[in-house]
Formats: structure tokens, sequence, C-alpha cells
């Protein structure tokens, strides 16, 4: 934890006094709406041309008796001892990051997930390998299963479950909960503005406006956002230069990089294989096991994982890809630039990899199959 802070007070994050340097002036409060043009913070009025709605999101407020009793992932990174027994509510992005850190510095964990699979907005072979790997560190996952409960027993917290074999019970030191993120536009006063927004969050159009053409919405506020920090950063600036200068910078959501901190890592970028058949796409599919092409991956004792690769019929448009294993990241990123300068698989195909390195397994998945090899056939999770 001393070496976490340690690096986190070393990062050189913008200040505020650096903000006020160059020209801002700020205001600290809570603000909220009284006009199309007005924010109220107390008792001052500020009034402007163009407004930014970038709020973020905060934790859900889950209907269940004792939910108060679970910490926040910020307060769990912040203890110094570690609990022998946690029991995550939430199998998605933080809920699995947290559960793999915890389990491999020794302590049980179980995950609690409402949905019959983990990580729900990634692709389904991924889905499957993070499932195997957690099972193969002790995590135990309950899918399909609801949280109904949770009381102090003693020096313990007791959780109660409706799974689908019947009641469960699970007991924990500490519980995490994770049950993702929802945008923050509570006591906005949005309907003060007329700002257009539901449960999801505040609608916009790729320039960052919301139904109100002077009124913008960035980052974890925005209805179906992305919340990745880059795409935060990426639409405040654009935002800005939209409101400021009339620039008309749209925000494009095909090629948006996200990785999940596991050990190993999750990356991926664009479509899912189910996106794109749910979007009628012709696709091909081709995936690469890091342990079949890259001895790197055995060098560092890091074998496990693969690499997928979504493209156009015919070796035509990189539509997405989604990997798991050391340097996964980096392997997407690459095809993330690959993607945005409009490469075609067969042109990607052509281009010569590091050897020896863990860009061969990027390298092989791009490669055209022989005719003789059978189809690619997804793996899948049994559900």
């Amino acid at each position: 934890m001393d070496r976490a802070q340690a690096i986190v007070a070393g990062c050189g994050d913008p200040k505020p006094e650096e903000l006020v340097d160059g020209g801002a002036v700020l205001v600290a409060g809570a603000g909220r709406f009284v006009d199309p043009h007005t924010v109220a913070v107390g008792d001052r009025l500020l009034q402007g041309g163009s407004i930014v709605v970038a709020t973020g999101a905060r934790l859900p407020r889950l209907p269940v008796d004792g939910i108060e009793l679970a910490d926040g992932h910020v307060e769990l990174l912040e203890a110094r001892q570690l609990p022998r027994r946690l029991v995550v509510i939430g199998g998605g992005v933080i809920g699995m990051e947290f559960a793999f850190m915890m389990a491999r510095v020794g302590v049980e964990v179980s995950v609690i997930e409402l949905l019959d699979h983990v990580l729900g907005r990634v692709d389904q072979d991924v889905q499957f390998e993070v499932a195997a790997m957690a099972a193969r560190l002790g995590i135990t996952l309950h899918l399909s299963t609801r949280l109904e409960r949770l009381a102090r027993q003693g020096g313990v917290i007791a959780l109660q479950a409706t799974a689908p074999g019947g009641p469960l019970q699970v007991e924990a030191d500490r519980v995490l909960l994770a049950a993702g993120m929802v945008p923050l536009v509570d006591d906005l006063a949005l309907e003060a503005a007329g700002v257009a927004y539901d449960r999801r969050g505040i609608p916009t159009d790729p320039m960052l406006r919301t139904n109100l053409d002077h009124i913008y919405a960035i980052g974890d506020v925005r209805a179906g956002a992305y919340q990745l920090s880059p795409v935060a950063t990426k639409q405040g600036t654009m935002a800005a230069g939209n409101a400021l200068r009339g620039e008309q910078a749209a925000f494009d959501d095909r090629v948006v990089p996200y990785l999940v901190g596991l050990t190993p890592p999750v990356a991926g970028v664009g479509l899912t294989e189910e996106q794109a058949r749910d979007q009628g796409l012709a696709i091909e599919v081709r995936r690469q096991d890091y342990r079949d092409v890259c001895p790197v991956g055995n060098v560092i004792g890091e074998p496990e994982g693969f690499v997928k690769v979504l493209a156009e019929s015919g070796g035509g448009r990189i539509l997405g890809a989604h990997a798991v294993g050391a340097g996964s990241p980096e392997l997407i990123q690459a095809v993330a630039f690959a993607m945005t300068g409009g490469l075609t698989l067969a042109q990607a195909a052509g281009t010569l990899s590091v050897f020896p390195g863990l860009s061969q397994a990027l390298q092989h998945a791009l490669m055209p199959r022989p005719v003789h090899d059978p189809p690619y056939v997804p793996r899948r999770s049994g559900r």
C-alpha cells in the first residue's frame, strides 16, 4: 500500500492552482441548474453561454437490507490488513479485478453475480476464459444469484441470497460492493434546464451535445458511456473545443480500447463477436492461443491466454479484437491503431512482428488459415 500511494502521489495530476493560473474560476460546492443558462452553487449564480456536465458516476443504492455493511472499492484499497474472507457483490470489471487481486494474495473470495456470466460487456470467449481462470484461483462464482440481505453476526457479515439451487448463505470478514456504477445525475435539477436524461444517464449526440445544443455531457454521466478515464479525458477536450471555439469534433466510439486489470490482464477493442452477429454482419473470426506460438509466454512464466480478431469476411475491415494474457493491453493497442488507420485484416496480417515477442500471438491470429484447418468454433461457457 505504501508503494501504491507513492506511485499515485508521483503521477503529477493537474492541480486546482494550475487551473487558476490558466484563468479558470473555481467555485466549490454542489451545483444545480436554475434555467438552461444558469447554475446555482449555494447562493451564487453562474451563467454561461455553454455548460458542460461532467459529474461522473457513483455506486448504486441497492435495495438490500444491510447494504451499508459493504465497502466501496476505494475503502478496500485503503485497507492495511487483508480479510480472511471477502465476498464481492458484482462480477463486472471492478468486482473481478478485486476478486483476482485478493485471491492471488491468499484471501478466500466469493463473487455474487445476478447475471449468468461475469464481465457482462466483453466477448463471450473472454468471459469463459476468465471464469475458468477464477476457478483455478479458487474463486467461488455464484452466478444467476440475487442478493437478499446482509447482517452482522458476531465478528462476521452474513449474506443471504437466492441462487439457482435455492437459498444461499455466505459469511465474510469484509464485503465489496462492485455492482457497477450509475451516472451521477442526482440533485442536478436537470429538469430546470430542460435536459433530457434517464436512469442510464444523459443522452448526447456524437459531438457530446445533449438535447440542448449549448449543454454538453461527457464521461461517465453520459448514457451508455464507456466508464474509462481516457474516454472522459478525450471527451472533455472535445466538448471544450466544440463549446468555446465552435469546433465540430465528434467522438467515435467504434475504437475504444479497454483493460480489465486481472492477472493476467484482459483487453479488447471494437465489436464483440456477439455484437457483430447481432448486427447481421458477415464476419470471420481468427483466434490464436499463446501457448501454441509464443515462446515468450513460456519464458516469462505466463503461457495462459489467447488473441481473437474479428473482421469483415474475406479479409476486410477489422471490427474488433479481444485478448487474455500477458501483454494483452499492448497487443490490443496495436489493433486499435490498425482500426483507426482503416487497415484491413489482409493488410494487418502482412505486418512483421517482433521476434521473439508476445506480439507473435497477434500476428498468428491475423494470418489466413490454411483451407484444411477446421473452422473456428467459439468456446462457450455452456450457458
